[in-house]
């Protein structure tokens, strides 16, 4: 008996380990069936970071036509019920914008995700929509940043967003990223569809500040041989820095000639 790390096929993108009995040997990229507690979902074996904690799933054996069609069912009519639950939420007076919904293989459990300005007290609509569904019904605040990445859409550079497409954590993003990248500081060119820092500014930060060790920071005076200067830009691409002589002309060289031994 051992656990391999496996991902629902349902909107939020959880990781976890499940638990896999003696002689059964899943391989990544399959589709098995789960139960967890007493719910069935289907889930995909992968290699992911799962979450700490002790398990409750185990895999019975990989899903067939009947459970695949199943699940396809179950999404069209979870999205339904999402739709159900944002008029709800209107008629209730609750200020909530429902943005995805998943449900077990059967439909006995359904949990729907929503974002507010505020902590909402739904207790009244959770009650509604159970008997409405006739199932048991679970609401969950999401952030800004995991609403976008589980509505999907494109970024400013024209592609499919990062959140929404391979990355699985969210990693903490300042503006010191943006100077460090020597990108424009303007709302409308750092922010994503969420809002929020774009989150390319994390994971390429190490980059940059990688092949910018040593070098001068922009402002800086240097003295290249007889020719002095101030720093104006880097150009990570070229490989080169931009220098402002007192005259005024600019004069762009490669980078190493002012790198730091």
């Amino acid at each position: 008996m051992g656990f391999v790390a496996v991902r629902k096929l349902v909107p939020w993108p959880d990781c976890h380990l499940a638990r896999v009995e003696r002689g059964k040997a899943p391989k990544p990229g399959q589709i098995w069936l789960e139960r967890e507690g007493g719910r069935l979902w289907l889930v995909r074996i992968t290699h992911c970071r799962p979450q700490e904690g002790e398990s409750r799933c185990v895999l019975l054996r990989p899903a067939g036509p009947t459970e695949l069609k199943a699940h396809e069912e179950g999404r069209r009519i979870a999205e339904d019920r999402r739709r159900i639950a944002q008029r709800e939420a209107m008629r209730f007076g609750l200020p909530m914008k429902f943005v995805a919904a998943e449900q077990t293989l059967h439909g006995d459990f359904i949990r729907l995700f929503f974002t507010a300005p505020q902590r909402v007290d739904f207790r009244n609509l959770v009650k509604f929509l159970s008997r409405a569904f006739q199932a048991r019904v679970e609401l969950r605040q999401v952030g800004p940043r995991d609403a976008a990445r589980m509505v999907g859409g494109i970024g400013v550079c024209g592609r499919e967003t990062c959140c929404s497409v391979f990355l699985r954590e969210f990693k903490p993003i300042t503006l010191k990223m943006a100077f460090d990248q020597s990108l424009v500081i303007a709302p409308q060119r750092l922010t994503g569809i969420c809002g929020r820092l774009r989150c390319c500014l994390a994971f390429e930060h190490s980059h940059y500040k990688e092949l910018l060790e040593g070098l001068p920071r922009v402002g800086k005076k240097v003295q290249i041989g007889e020719m002095e200067g101030r720093v104006i830009s880097y150009n990570i691409f070229r490989g080169t820095v931009t220098l402002e002589r007192p005259d005024g002309s600019r004069v762009e060289i490669p980078w190493e000639e002012v790198r730091n031994p």
